[in-house]
């Protein structure tokens, strides 16, 4: 799965909770600060692992922030 795909999914799995269907933006905002927020976590725990994985979270990071409304 690339970056981008990542990125999407992980938004995605946010919306259903924090998105109300009406075109509530905030909640599209909220989804992808938390989806931003699980790959804060992911990096902050690859402490000792390969560079390949820590590289690839943070380009996961780096879609999520260019998502625009899906």
């Amino acid at each position: 799965m690339t970056p981008k795909e990542k990125a999407e999914e992980l938004v995605k799995k946010y919306e259903p909770l924090l998105y109300d269907g009406y075109g509530d933006f905030d909640g599209y905002i909220v989804s992808k600060q938390c989806a931003l927020i699980c790959v804060d976590e992911i990096l902050m725990s690859q402490h000792n692992v390969w560079e390949n994985t820590i590289e690839y979270w943070q380009d996961v990071k780096q879609e999520i922030n260019k998502i625009n409304k899906l």
